[in-house]
């Protein structure tokens, strides 16, 4: 199996990009629970 670039990445990088797709999920879940409790208290 050819290794990928992103495996080369060095740490920090690779916990950075996990950490900003983490943070980018909780707030679209949040827009989102946000969103039904507006509809549903309306």
């Amino acid at each position: 199996m050819p290794r990928l670039e992103a495996d080369d990445a060095p740490l920090w990088q690779r916990l950075a990009w996990m950490t900003a797709i983490w943070a980018g999920s909780v707030a679209v879940l949040g827009v989102v629970a946000w969103v039904l409790r507006s509809w549903i208290n309306s």
